[in-house]
């Protein structure tokens, strides 16, 4: 093949009139230049006669050629009029005339485009004409362009109707960052149940969003006057969770203040209560809270009076409660209380378009905090969505905030990325690679297989074991092993 090329080059430019003038390295490289070109190009003096065509010229207009009886070898002999239609020599005949480009130049056959060209007049510094030269671009090139134009097109109609969709929503909801298509889906869903006094569930991976969207519908709701109380059961002791959630009398227990004190339930009267980290809550406190949540009315330890409550309910959580329900980790009766609208808000990996929006947004804050104007590279930008994010949000957040302190010019570089994220592509090249092994093909046969059974059953586990005919410890066993929970 190499041989090939070298003969092809070594004809056309011996053909070439220009070839025979006093020869000298530039020259010649310049014309292997021309040739390395992928569009066609050809040159053509004063008089439109040849001097140069490349061979992308020849093998993408080899049939215009022949039809109109020139050989290649031939071609430096021929005037364009002598090859062309009077139609496609006009605009390179107004060119030389008027010494001035045509650029995007469209040449039709009937109603069908066929090829578009540059013509761009060659003169001496004294403004002597010395002819033209013409780049052109054949029609698959243009249908390769159309189809991107097309793509590009359809993502834009896409997000706008996201974008419309999104200023539809209440001003709460329009203000979380984000406009993918997935993350839109669950903005809308939780717009409609704001207006409403049902429990909410949040689920998803740690660092989605929960508590952002659990202010979004309470400053929705019509609880919006009242308090927002947060609680993260995670991060109170088990001993003193009763006391913070419905509060104590004086004299309740050692310590206690001798006025006693409200808990949280009181505290959200006319509000909304946001119990984050619901599944981690011990099962001697569910049943407790359960008839709270039931009844709408608490007792404080120490007391014997009960009070009644209005709040609007809203649990967080990144576990697998269905799951936990069938183990006997969690209190089904409880599990049915707080999930009556379940929204699961999808990881920042599925709303990959959310992530520069996010990064700048940051970016931003911490300029506004601290000064300073800067962007992101486009190789960074790149890699921030390249890579899988299993901190999410608040993970990127915490990199943004790295590569702002380290920085020192006003682009952000590669040079300040976290490994992680610079060697993103690099470990998932390895890891495709690794995945011909045969284990790893069964391990993915088998996790999509069931998947695939779940979103058949529209995730009703019971139904899947008895499809996938395998015991119920092994199918939880496997759903630990694939991350499915």
């Amino acid at each position: 093949m190499a041989q090939e090329h070298q003969q092809e080059y070594s004809y056309r430019f011996q053909d070439s009139p220009l070839w025979h003038q006093p020869r000298d390295r530039s020259r010649e490289m310049l014309f292997r230049a021309l040739d390395a070109i992928e569009e066609p190009v050809i040159i053509v003096d004063r008089d439109t006669r040849v001097v140069y065509v490349n061979s992308s010229y020849l093998r993408t207009f080899s049939a215009n050629l022949s039809a109109a009886g020139v050989r290649p070898e031939e071609i430096t002999s021929y005037k364009l009029t002598e090859m062309k239609d009077q139609t496609d020599v006009l605009p390179i005949l107004d060119v030389l005339e008027r010494q001035r480009p045509k650029l995007k130049y469209y040449s039709l056959c009937g109603d069908v485009l066929t090829t578009f060209s540059d013509i761009i007049p060659l003169k001496l510094e004294e403004d002597e004409l010395l002819g033209a030269v013409i780049l052109s671009r054949d029609t698959a090139q243009i249908a390769q362009m159309n189809h991107e134009m097309n793509r590009y097109r359809t993502l834009a109609d896409e997000l706008r109707r996201e974008l419309d969709a999104k200023t539809q929503l209440p001003l709460p909801f329009r203000s979380v960052i984000g406009s993918s298509r997935a993350f839109v889906a669950v903005l809308r869903t939780a717009a409609q149940v704001a207006r409403s006094n049902a429990a909410v569930c949040l689920t998803g991976e740690s660092g989605t969003g929960k508590e952002v969207l659990a202010k979004a519908i309470h400053y929705s709701s019509p609880y919006a006057g009242g308090p927002l109380i947060k609680v993260n059961c995670a991060a109170i002791p088990e001993t003193l969770l009763e006391s913070e959630l419905f509060g104590y009398e004086k004299g309740a227990f050692t310590g206690a203040k001798a006025t006693g004190n409200p808990g949280k339930f009181e505290l959200a009267n006319g509000g909304t209560l946001f119990l984050d980290e619901i599944g981690e809550m011990p099962m001697s406190m569910q049943v407790k809270l359960l008839r709270a949540l039931q009844e709408h009315e608490i007792t404080r330890v120490g007391a014997t009076r009960t009070i009644k409550l209005d709040f609007r309910l809203i649990t967080a959580t990144n576990r697998d409660l269905e799951a936990m329900v069938e183990e006997g980790t969690f209190r089904e009766d409880l599990y049915y209380r707080i999930s009556v609208i379940p929204l699961n808000l999808p990881p920042l990996r599925e709303r990959r378009s959310d992530i520069p929006v996010l990064a700048n947004h940051f970016l931003q804050e911490l300029q506004e905090q601290y000064g300073g104007d800067r962007s992101f590279s486009s190789a960074v930008t790149e890699l921030l969505c390249d890579y899988t994010w299993p901190g999410n949000i608040r993970e990127l957040k915490n990199c943004v905030e790295r590569m702002s302190v380290l920085s020192t010019d006003e682009i952000i570089s590669t040079e300040v990325l976290p490994h992680q994220v610079a060697d993103c592509r690099n470990r998932r090249s390895k890891k495709n690679a690794e995945n011909y092994r045969l284990q790893d093909i069964l391990e993915k046969t088998e996790r999509d297989t069931i998947q695939a059974v779940l979103s058949l059953t529209g995730g009703n586990k019971a139904r899947a074991i008895e499809i996938l005919g395998i015991s119920k410890r092994n199918f939880y066993m496997k759903l630990d092993k694939y991350n499915l929970r």
